[in-house]
């Protein structure tokens, strides 16, 4: 396992590309940085970039592979670099990465960039960056079906997140920002109290302004870890943005041990319309495994009751490579999924993180398989008549991979592709929220605080932060 890296002076103004490609071939570890200093003993890569000579060494279990390349342009040596450390890789027995050498969460924006400013686009995506033939159809058939969404937006048109960070226990793989536990689920009420403020800070904005809400998105966490009438309230307080004509309403009821019936009639009759219900698994042992606090049957009397309730577009989450689950079961846990005919299903690959208690717990025998069971799901999903209309990455995910939204036609999330391509302004309220400014070009953020305590003890503090989002549409913004 490398365990060291080290650069020459030229090379070391790309060492943050080529940590983050190099973490791309094991689980997260601990690497110390070398610059202006030749290695010894084993374990290492060595980056060097001598007047357009350059080259690659990875040592590792005391076997040397050394590769190299002439290029001319300094702008390509960054590039140049990843293709060689790839080669060395691979030399040591490492699969080639699904995604070749590109490591940015957002893979179908930049692929997405490509073809708007490169002939011979495929070639230069395959060739130079690396990226596999079945990764390049899943973000070819991305962009297809993302096109007639992002057709439809304007820089007037914005959306709303609404953060609920609040979960009834901490599912194992989790490292997102949620609270759970008795101390923290003391927190919910005076954080809602301080939640409805600040939306009033918002509404105040969107009126100035003179903007349109194009979808709010009510996300954790667990967001029905509130009351039925803490959602009443809530609900009646996203009213102030005009919202009766909004192209989208979703609300993460996420666990099944946290809805019932009048928790999703609060959000029904709101105006609601879609919803989460998310499983992560349809195998009990697998539950049972990662903390998940329910049964595949709470799962199916879950969606009996968005179903009574009036909910037609229900949207699931499934996580390939979880614990004590095998590829095996990974395809009939889908395929009893499917039998409950979400109109979304979200295929997550588990992301490795040190910070989760299910790495403490299984180490490095996690994530296996993952690369199989995604092959599958986009297999199945397709034959199933879903198709694949976002995507995204996370670091340290199993097997270089890949978390994929599946809609039946007509059903794609909004919100979900303008969160993850960038392309719309998101006023995000909550702990650990993060506004997107989005002027037609680029994108500023300005972020909340990231946990509760921190966002009630600090609420003005915090809320101090809201003229940059007020600078930004007076000046920086010519609204079309």
């Amino acid at each position: 396992m490398i365990k060291s890296l080290y650069f020459d002076n030229t090379a070391y103004e790309f060492a943050y590309e080529l940590e983050r490609l190099i973490r791309n071939f094991s689980l997260p570890h601990k690497l110390e940085f070398y610059t202006d200093k030749i290695p010894g003993g084993t374990d290492y890569a060595y980056y060097c970039a001598d007047n357009g000579n350059l080259s690659v060494t990875v040592s590792d279990n005391g076997i040397t592979y050394t590769e190299t390349a002439h290029i001319a342009d300094p702008s390509d040596y960054e590039t140049e670099l990843c293709r060689l450390l790839c080669r060395c890789m691979e030399k040591h027995g490492h699969a080639p990465l699904p995604w070749g050498i590109l490591t940015g969460v957002r893979p179908v924006k930049y692929i997405r960039s490509i073809y708007e400013t490169h002939d011979n686009a495929e070639d230069y995506i395959r060739n130079t960056l690396l990226v596999s033939d079945r990764k390049l159809k899943l973000a070819n058939d991305v962009i297809r079906l993302q096109k007639p969404v992002l057709d439809t937006l304007g820089l007037k048109k914005i959306s709303l997140y609404v953060s609920i960070p609040f979960c009834p226990s901490r599912c194992c793989y989790c490292s997102f920002v949620s609270a759970s536990g008795e101390g923290a689920l003391k927190l919910i009420d005076n954080y809602f109290e301080l939640l409805l403020k600040e939306l009033d800070i918002y509404a105040d904005i969107v009126r100035r302004y003179s903007l349109k809400v194009d979808t709010v998105y009510i996300g954790g966490g667990t967001p029905t870890t509130l009351s039925a009438s803490q959602l009443d309230r809530l609900i009646d307080k996203l009213g102030e943005f005009d919202i009766a004509n909004i192209r989208e309403f979703t609300a993460e009821a996420g666990r099944p041990d946290t809805i019932t019936e009048d928790k999703l009639r609060a959000l029904k009759n709101g105006g609601v319309r879609r919803i989460s219900i998310n499983p992560q698994s349809m195998n009990d042992n697998v539950l049972q495994a990662v903390g998940r606090r329910h049964t595949v049957k709470q799962v199916c009397e879950a969606f009996d009751t968005a179903r009574k309730v009036g909910f037609e577009c229900i949207n699931s989450d499934i996580i390939a490579g979880l614990p004590a689950e095998t590829e095996m079961s990974f395809e009939q846990s889908l395929k009893r999924l499917c039998d409950l005919s979400p109109k979304n299903i979200t295929v997550h690959t588990l992301s490795l993180k040190r910070s989760s208690a299910l790495f403490r717990q299984f180490g490095d025998d996690i994530g296996k398989g993952a690369e199989n069971m995604t092959d599958t799901a986009y297999d199945m999903l397709t034959e199933k008549g879903y198709l694949p209309y976002y995507l995204y990455r996370q670091k340290n995910i199993a097997d270089n991979l890949e978390n994929v939204g599946y809609c039946k036609d007509g059903f794609e999330s909004i919100y979900n592709i303008c969160i993850m391509e960038d392309v719309q302004t998101i006023l995000a309220a909550g702990c650990g929220a993060s506004t997107k400014l989005y002027d037609g070009k680029n994108v500023s953020r300005v972020i909340n605080y990231k946990y509760p305590y921190e966002y009630i003890s600090r609420f003005e503090l915090m809320n101090e932060r809201k003229r940059e989002i007020e600078d930004f549409f007076e000046s920086k913004l010519t609204l079309a």
